[in-house]
């Protein structure tokens, strides 16, 4: 099972790597850019069966959105983690200095006082 969560949760890495948003950028120049540009200039239309391999237009745009989500969501996850640890950190410090000012006051308060 934890090899599982590892692969899957390795994906959304792989899609919104670089590389991989500019090899769906350029798939969708080619079959949606040249696709269009093929219907004035028939020389420059992708064959129906490059096509047929490289996908078809609504794929690639998926893929590339999200390829885009996908990142967005791990970059917005890793910055909460981040916050979280410095949100942790800050409170056990306050933590901290909450109890040396009780015992300061305590020492100070309690030297202060006469005796009965």
């Amino acid at each position: 099972m934890n090899f599982t969560n590892k692969v899957l949760s390795s994906i959304p890495k792989a899609l919104s790597s670089k590389p991989s948003i500019f090899i769906f950028i350029g798939l969708f120049v080619y079959l949606f850019g040249f696709g269009v540009l093929g219907l004035f200039f028939t020389a420059l239309e992708p064959s129906a069966r490059m096509q047929l391999i490289l996908g078809n237009y609504t794929n690639v745009t998926s893929a590339a959105g999200a390829s885009i989500a996908a990142g967005a969501g791990v970059a917005t996850l890793t910055h909460v983690r981040k916050n979280n640890r410095k949100y942790d950190e800050l409170k056990r410090s306050h933590d901290e200095m909450r109890k040396l000012v009780d015992e300061i006051h305590r020492h100070t308060v309690g030297a202060t006082k006469p005796a009965k």
